[in-house]
């Protein structure tokens, strides 16, 4: 690990975390990380093998780079990458910030009027009894006073039909409506306000709206009020902690429109300064530390299983190997892999495919774009079973060279599993809806289609806890600072101790909004079972494009009821799986794995590439945020976004909520979820039984094939089947996995081992194609936007 790899290393993950947002975003171009086999990353590599590399070795050997020094630069790269795209950048300022918009667009968002409705009041005779009493309090003589003035000008007004007590529930109203008693020095002080009433009164009540100062007076009428009158009804934007979201309350047309449809006056730049850094201030210094509290988490747990997963297990890692077969020799400068004719025929014929089809794009009028999709859709009709299942898509599938490519290195059971799960998962939805079984969809929701994938991920968890208990126990023990029957090695000890720490930090962290540590415990124990079983499919079975297609807050939703979790807390779960867990497809730990068995691979040192991997991640955030947040107050928000990042990742935590506090007020149970906290919620419990079943079902499903695969050598199908099942990733991939499957099956029956191996060059050529295939249109769309001023035209290989 030299000075320079590392320098070098770090500059391109702050390159990366830079660009990304532009290049997907405003340009429109393959997404350049999108998945777990990021095109920035190993389709430059290889540019730079074929380009720079031997221009430099020509100059000088010592200028060229060593393949301890790619795999370096590539291991920093690599930990940078969960940030800029789909991982977190593509939607964390417009997260934070767009809620605020879109709350002009919902309806169903809004708070109720503050005032009182005459079917709020509970006990009228003890609401005289407190209005016409004598106190001493001063927020209870503030609002008597205010009462009081409001009874002398409504006096005269006729009351509405059918209404009793109305001039002084009219007076009340009043007082709410027309006065600022609850803004009177030493009203407020000691009372035990809702977080949206502090937080109203925390600001300068100069810049109070007139329906701020009604929420205030509300709030501290509901406190003396509390059994007489219903609480005030509040919108999940009110309800969610304000330190989780943008600060509007000061020029909201700059700080809040500006955000959507730009600052910028036609093609004129805005300086960084006339950005309002003031309305993101206070929701950055959560977010910021959460975010790299869980990465430095993730980081720490991989360091545990690294050393189980790579000595013990001895899982193939398909996406590093790949790398690690392009970096040079310390010889020649060329990797054997890439003297190989059959490593550039695979490369070229692919590359020329896509190329052609890149051509196309630009001339329809003079090229014939050589087809990539089948359309095998008519066979659909003799499969009504798939056809109720919804499986139309996949009988419409797309050949991705890089998974037939990887599928020819895997396990035949496993490149199998991963070719039939979007079969299987449309055999089961078709069955069960032959009888009116619905799966359901939809994000961070309960669903029976959820359910699957919590179970299935659930018990590939239990799996990997009892096939590697000694060394976790062991690694446990040397963690706390006990001993140990087995020898851990440094970097998995730290490992353990660094994860330990930062599981309790980002618990006190989420008790800062409000969230009680039962439930963030429990948030904790499903999101590191999320990440941990991605990493272990991209570790064993190279599955780079994937979704868990399930969410901790859902799934503490589901186990314990809306009514024990309560709306409150599953509002602030919801809004940190919307920013953590939406689409961990690109997550932390398993790109950070990749790099640190890469290094390993290597025999670098670990712990030493993990610190500045880290670096890298730190680096590039705080980098990266800024630049994008100026970009889209330069150009607008929602035109330098896409739909996901605009309109539906700021809002479904919200939706969600909304359809959650209807259905609990339908059934008479919304206030008691209001109530209830800590271990009181275990009382309430109201489990969805429909989610138990399926995910009972998985679990075991997934118990039992792990048992039969390895009790049995010639099992024929890998449990991770029902990792994927029918999740949009699986359903892209499957026939290529498929495809990949029948190739290697015929190469070892008609031309055994020897033609195995002789053709292993072939396949990575596949692979090296497609990733050359991606990155070159995002060279050429980048000088043709810097010439012409305006975006290419888009062109995606990798799915995305």
């Amino acid at each position: 690990m030299t000075k320079r790899s590392i320098f070098i290393g770090l500059l391109c993950a702050v390159l990366l975390s830079v660009i990304t947002y532009f290049n997907d975003m405003v340009m429109k171009g393959t997404f350049l990380v999108g998945n777990y086999l990021p095109v920035a990353v190993f389709g430059t590599l290889i540019l730079f093998l074929l380009l720079v590399n031997p221009l430099l070795r020509k100059l000088s050997r010592r200028l060229s780079f060593s393949g301890r020094e790619l795999a370096t630069i590539v291991a920093l790269v690599l930990f940078a990458c969960y940030l800029p795209g789909r991982g977190l950048l593509h939607f964390f300022s417009t997260s934070i910030m767009l809620p605020h918009h879109h709350l002009r667009t919902k309806p169903s968002w809004q708070n109720e009027p503050a005032t009182i409705a005459h079917s709020d009041v509970m006990d009228w005779q003890k609401l005289e009894q407190i209005l016409a009493g004598s106190e001493t309090e001063p927020a209870l003589s503030a609002l008597q006073k205010a009462v009081e003035s409001s009874v002398d000008r409504e006096a005269t007004a006729p009351p509405s039909e059918g209404i009793e007590n109305w001039p002084l529930l009219g007076a009340l109203n009043q007082a709410i409506a027309e006065t600022t008693f609850a803004l009177q020095p030493g009203v407020a002080d000691g009372l035990e306000l809702t977080p949206y009433v502090e937080e109203l009164l925390s600001r300068e009540h100069d810049i109070l709206s007139s329906e701020d100062r009604q929420a205030i007076n509300r709030g501290v009428i509901d406190v003396f009020l509390a059994g007489v009158v219903v609480p005030h009804r509040l919108g999940p934007l009110a309800r969610a902690p304000a330190r989780m979201l943008g600060d509007i309350s000061r020029d909201s047309t700059r700080t809040l429109d500006g955000f959507v449809a730009g600052l910028a006056q036609g093609e004129a730049k805005i300086p960084y300064s006339d950005v309002p850094w003031h309305a993101w201030t206070r929701a950055l210094l959560f977010w910021m530390p959460l975010i790299l509290t869980v990465c430095v988490m993730v980081v720490g747990l991989g360091l545990v299983l690294h050393r189980q997963w790579t000595t013990h297990e001895h899982l193939p890692y398909p996406t590093v190997e790949f790398a690690r077969s392009l970096l040079p020799d310390d010889d020649s400068g060329w990797s054997p892999v890439m003297r190989s004719r059959l490593f550039w025929l695979g490369a070229l014929v692919v590359l020329a495919i896509h190329m052609n089809n890149y051509a196309c794009v630009w001339w329809p009028d003079n090229l014939i774009p050589v087809k990539t999709v089948l359309d095998l859709e008519p066979l659909l009709k003799l499969f009504p079973v798939l056809e109720r299942g919804g499986a139309w898509g996949i009988f419409k599938p797309t050949i991705i060279f890089t998974a037939v490519g990887f599928a020819y290195f895997l396990a035949t059971d496993v490149s199998l599993s991963l070719g039939l799960a979007p079969y299987l998962y449309c055999l089961i939805a078709g069955v069960l809806a032959g009888y009116g079984v619905a799966m359901g969809t939809g994000h961070l929701q309960v669903s029976l289609d959820s359910s699957f994938y919590a179970g299935a991920y659930f018990g590939m968890f239990a799996v990997l806890l009892y096939t590697g208990r000694h060394y976790y126990v062991s690694a446990l023990r040397r963690g706390v600072g006990l001993r140990s029957r087995d020898e851990i090695e440094a970097s998995a000890v730290w490992g353990m101790r660094i994860f330990l720490v930062t599981v309790v930090l980002f618990i006190f962290q989420l008790s800062l909004v409000g969230l009680d540590w039962q439930l963030s415990t429990l948030y904790v124990l499903t999101m590191l079972v999320i990440f941990t079983v991605i990493s272990r499919l991209l570790a064993e079975a190279g599955v780079f494009f994937v979704h868990s297609y399930f969410y901790p807050c859902a799934m503490i939703w589901a186990f314990m009821g809306a009514r024990a979790a309560g709306p409150n807390q599953l509002l602030v779960l919801a809004m940190l799986s919307g920013l953590l867990m939406i689409d961990p497809r690109e997550a932390m730990m398993p790109f950070a794995m990749s790099g640190i068995h890469l290094v390993d691979r290597l025999k670098l040192r670990i712990g030493k590439t993990t610190l500045w991997g880290l670096v890298a991640l730190v680096l590039g955030f705080v980098i990266a945020t800024p630049v994008i947040i100026h970009l889209q107050y330069q150009r607008g928000a929602i035109l330098a976004s896409d739909w996901w990042s605009a309109h539906a990742v700021p809002t479904y935590p919200y939706d969600v909520n909304v359809q959650m506090t209807r259905r609990l007020e339908a059934q008479g149970a919304l206030d008691r979820a209001y109530e209830v906290s800590g271990w009181e919620r275990f009382t309430e419990i109201d489990p969805d039984g429909k989610f138990l079943v399926g995910f009972a079902a998985m679990f075991a499903m997934v118990i039992l094939f792990s048992f039969l695969r390895y009790r049995f050598a010639k099992w024929p199908l890998h449990p991770l089947i029902f990792l994927v099942l029918g999740t949009f990733q699986s359903r892209i991939l499957a026939f290529s996995f498929l495809l990949g499957y029948f190739i290697k099956s015929a190469v070892t029956r008609h031309g055994g081992a020897g033609l195995y191996r002789k053709l292993k060059p072939l396949m990575i050529g596949l692979i090296a194609g497609e990733m050359l295939a991606a990155v070159i249109p995002v060279v050429i769309g980048a000088i043709y936007y810097a010439v012409q001023g305006e975006p290419p035209k888009p062109f995606r290989i990798m799915p995305g």
